[in-house]
């Protein structure tokens, strides 16, 4: 059985049983007797579980207890959502006249009464089976603690956000200085050309798991040096199942920064060589996993590789040292990473042990033992850093000797390293969950934060509290699994990773809860398995219908990256699904049978080729997720309006969208509706002001002669996120006004997008009446034809954080910014008549008033006629400028701008001229930048 928190599984269990909705029901139907009965035993057994799963380890006659109990509140749980789901039926059938359709289904095979005779005898059961569980505890000697004191919330310490920040830090990395630099310097060296066969260059770096070689790639790939040293640069995650294709596509994706539609590995080398031919590039490729027999297909991949100029380079990470030497083939060119030494063990382990948030007046007596964990660790030093966060948490120098003679140092049999686990074991019941959970995403997947809150509450990972937004709890609990290190940040702010070691962890204590499926690995299926997950190709897909019959619990199914055509009305068959994850994986068509699983909460199809939605969808009454972004959904069925517990639905980029229910007004539900880039989706049902749930917004299109008109917005005063596009369709001021957007006070991101490129008689007076609310953290303009972008209310934005104009192509001169606290960000593109920054950008003489006093990054792009940038930018840490032909020069000030690390410069003639490196007049004034990238110029 899995170690993934019974505790947590209780306490949901118990918090449901007291419900509303449930209490309401046992009242109706008479079931109060029973139900209180399950709830007192549940409750007796809560007071000793914390003790039980402490001795679960050594003592298997607890283990097998709570094996008992766990199928047993599965069991209970599965009752309470057969009876959570009548009550919601009847609720609705009574507020809702429309809802007889609803009831009209159900009843054909359903009978009230005997529903109430069926759910009675199976509490009876039940209590029964609960009751001799509850009692079995005493012969353990099981010792009770005071639940009361037991923290259920999401809430936990964490260090202040300066500190978690050094989760991201290079001040953080100890004892690789050396080796940084051994590997910049021999990637670098200009005269390492190819191979004598002509092959490209491959520099490895190896070593066992949690090392750190993924670290000592990074420190390498954003070295000064390789920055200047190489024309282009790209990292792939490449992990198991090596597959050429695979790669290629990763590696194309990953020069072009967004994803690629192209499928044969024809098409996609042509497409790689056209990219890297003649250009010095820098490949690394992260985690890889190639096999004794696999070689032809690295032999592939390099004679792809082998086409850019002399010194382009491949770099690879891999556990292997046979990978690394068929790979890099000289022992000049691979590097094997060595354990970290106490030295620099202790000083990572200190960055985090001791971090600034809390106060510590014991720090001589906590050394010595901090020194003893830090030995135990062995030099890694992923398990120096999650140590190190966990010891942040505990102040008292019994609870560090408690780590430090921990039994788990002394298990060896064990996959998982001890220091990992002990970490685990630590974490309130409710993070453990969502922790081992996330073992269904394949090693290396990147988990968009959205997604993982959206799964973990429709699972009931997250324990509410009070009014809290069950989002904003769920960002806390991966906030804190970031700080913990058992998370990583992705790419993106809103993406996440694990390492391997912490994927196996999540894996082991999700233990017979889980199934993972993946190639070349035996499928081991048990009744116990409540959540599927696959990433194998269709056809090494071993998982038939009767494999799925036996899992009578199952509550989740993920599929990934392979093309899925069988018949999946098997799944259908598992009514207790909450979670179906079939994200890319080519599905053409929903059964009608979909309506079997009367308990899902979160259904997953982007991507799919699915072009209509079955009418049965409407029975999905729990459904509270449906994403069907990217997909090839033509038409959504009016049947859907019928959906009352949905809260999310995501369509963009569905392209084929012509038109949306007209019931939309009935969706009272919906929290976030997501319909960015639905291009042929001309405009939105009247009703949109019924929508007063509404949070996210993103995409509203202004009607014209029909359709709803931008008043809709009026009321929805709960938006944090909204799009307005189409305003061109808008009439004037008072019809602007009609949004009420400055009394939204929720709102933090707006973006205003007019769709034709010719001044309309309105647009300036339409801008001024979109006044937003002055909390507004980011502000995007699209399109503006006039020729100054300058409403009266664009000063007070004194919470405005980015700024984004774009595609305003008779606009000569951006608003006035320079006196805006907390702007950080601009970013100006396409503005083709732009001359200038404001007058109001610059001080005036007298005005002591610092100009852009936060600003850190300044974007410019296809702004063909600029002639000056502002002189004093005294926080500026980024400058990007493209395609600015009439700018001649920087600012003088620039040599004072102590704060800016990266310059790039490209397609601006005069500016590569006067700033070549080590040629241009200039060049004195900006080589003192760490990072610049100039284009060279035209000869």
């Amino acid at each position: 059985m899995g170690d993934a928190a019974v505790s947590a599984l209780v306490t949901e269990v118990v918090g449901r049983l007291t419900s509303e909705l449930i209490k309401e029901f046992n009242l109706l139907w008479g079931l109060e007797d029973d139900i209180s009965s399950l709830k007192d035993d549940f409750e007796q057994i809560q007071a000793v579980l914390q003790d039980a799963e402490e001795k679960r380890v050594k003592n298997n006659a607890v283990e097998v207890w709570l094996k008992r109990l766990r199928s047993a509140s599965l069991k209970v749980e599965n009752v309470l959502d057969d009876i959570s789901t009548e009550a919601l039926l009847q609720r609705l059938y009574k507020e809702r006249g429309f809802k007889h359709r609803v009831r009209a289904f159900f009843s054909s095979d359903h009978n009230q009464l005997m529903f109430r005779v069926r759910v009675a005898h199976r509490v009876r059961v039940l209590r029964r089976k609960l009751d001799a569980v509850a009692s079995h505890r005493s012969r353990l000697g099981l010792s009770h603690s005071d639940v009361s004191r037991v923290d259920v919330g999401v809430v936990v310490e964490m260090p202040d956000r300066e500190t978690s920040s050094l989760i991201h830090d290079s001040s953080v990395i100890f004892g690789r200085d050396e080796e940084m630099e051994k590997v910049t310097r021999t990637i670098c060296d200009k005269d390492l050309g190819k191979h004598e066969d002509g092959k490209i260059r491959v520099y490895g770096i190896w070593g066992m798991g949690g090392l750190g070689k993924t670290t000592l790639a990074q420190l390498v790939y954003n070295h000064e040096r390789v920055t200047k040293c190489f024309e282009l640069r790209c990292w792939v995650y490449v992990s198991q199942n090596f597959q050429v294709k695979d790669t290629v596509k990763r590696i194309i994706e990953s020069i072009d920064g967004r994803g690629c539609t192209l499928t044969t590995l024809d098409t996609l080398q042509d497409s790689l060589r056209s990219k890297l031919t003649g250009k010095k590039f820098l490949v690394v490729l992260d985690d890889v996993w190639i096999e004794d027999g696999e070689k032809s297909k690295w032999d592939q991949l390099s004679e792809i590789l082998s086409c850019g100029a002399e010194g382009s380079m491949v770099v690879t990470t891999t556990r292997f040292q046979t990978t690394s030497r068929m790979m890099a083939k000289v022992p000049e060119l691979q590097h094997e990473l060595g354990c970290l030494s106490e030295k620099d063990s202790w000083l990572l382990f200190k960055k985090f042990a001791f971090a600034k948030g809390r106060e510590w007046d014991n720090i001589s007596e906590l050394e010595p033992i901090g020194m003893e964990i830090v030995k135990k660790c062995q030099g890694l030093p992923l398990a120096v850093k999650t140590l190190g966060s966990l010891m942040w948490s505990k102040s008292s120098s019994n609870d560090w000797k408690r780590v430090k003679d921990n039994h788990i140092w002394e298990l060896q049999e064990s996959k998982v390293l001890p220091a990992l686990k002990l970490s685990y074991d630590t974490l309130l019941p409710h993070l453990k969950r969502c922790f081992a959970y996330c073992c269904l995403f394949p090693k290396g997947y990147e988990m968009e934060k959205d997604v993982l809150i959206s799964v973990w509450a429709s699972n009931g990972l997250i324990p509410p509290r009070g009014e809290n937004d069950l989002y904003v709890l769920g960002e806390e609990i991966l906030n804190c699994l970031v700080w913990r290190s058992f998370f990583q940040v992705g790419r993106f702010s809103n993406e996440y990773k694990m390492h391997d070691l912490m994927h196996d962890l999540a894996e082991d204590v999700m233990g017979d809860d889980c199934l993972v499926i993946q190639p070349g690995r035996e499928a081991r299926i048990t009744n116990e398995v409540l959540h599927v997950s696959s990433s194998c190709p269709d056809e090494k897909f071993q998982f038939s219908s009767e494999d799925l019959e036996k899992l009578t619990s199952l509550k989740s199914i993920f599929m990934f990256g392979y093309k899925y055509q069988r018949d999946i009305r098997q799944i259908c068959n598992h009514m207790y699904q909450r979670v179906l994850y079939l994200c890319e994986i080519g599905l053409s068509a929903l059964p009608e049978s979909i309506c079997k699983l009367k308990h899902l909460r979160y259904l997953n199809l982007s991507g799919s080729r699915i072009e209509v939605l079955p009418k049965s969808i409407m029975y999905l009454q729990n459904l509270q997720y449906l994403i069907l972004s990217y997909s090839d959904i033509k038409v959504l069925p009016e049947s859907i309006v019928y959906l009352q517990n949905l809260q999310v639905l995501i369509l963009c980029g569905c392209f084929e969208l012509c038109k949306f229910p007209e019931g939309l007004r009935y969706m009272s539900s919906l929290q976030h509706l997501d319909l960015k880039d639905t291009f042929n989706l001309m405009h939105l049902p009247l009703g949109v002001q019924e929508l007063t749930s509404l949070k996210w917004l993103p995409w509203f299109p202004v009607g014209n002669e029909s359709g709803a008109k931008i008043g809709e917005l009026g009321g929805l005063n709960l938006l944090k996120r909204l799009g307005i596009t189409k305003l061109e369709n808008v009439g004037g001021l008072s019809e602007a006004k009609s949004a009420n957007l400055k009394c939204k006070s929720n709102l933090s991101v707006l973006r205003l997008e007019w769709n034709e490129f010719h001044m309309n008689e309105h647009d300036e007076e339409v801008l001024e009446g979109l006044e937003p609310n002055p909390c507004l953290t980011e502000l995007v303009i699209s399109r503006y034809m006039g020729k100054n972008i300058s409403p009266s209310w664009m000063v007070n934005l004194n919470n405005l954080v980015r700024i984004h104009v774009s595609g305003c192509l008779n606009c000569e001169c951006i608003p006035a910014l320079g006196r805006l606290p907390s702007l950080r960000s601009i970013k100006l593109q396409f503005m083709t008549s732009l001359k200038c920054f404001h007058d109001d950008n610059t001080n005036k003489s007298g005005d002591t008033t610092t100009m852009f006093p936060s600003l850190q990054n300044l974007d410019i792009g296809f702004c063909p006629c600029l002639e000056t940038l502002p002189s004093n930018l005294p926080k500026l840490k980024v400058l990007r400028l493209r395609n600015c032909y009439e700018l001649v020069s920087l600012p003088d000030e620039i040599q004072s701008f102590k704060d800016l690390n990266e310059l790039v410069i490209t397609d601006c003639k005069h500016l590569s001229e006067r700033y070549e490196k080590e040629k241009g007049v200039d060049w004195p004034k900006i080589s003192h930048i760490p990072n610049i990238r100039i284009d060279p110029p035209p000869r």
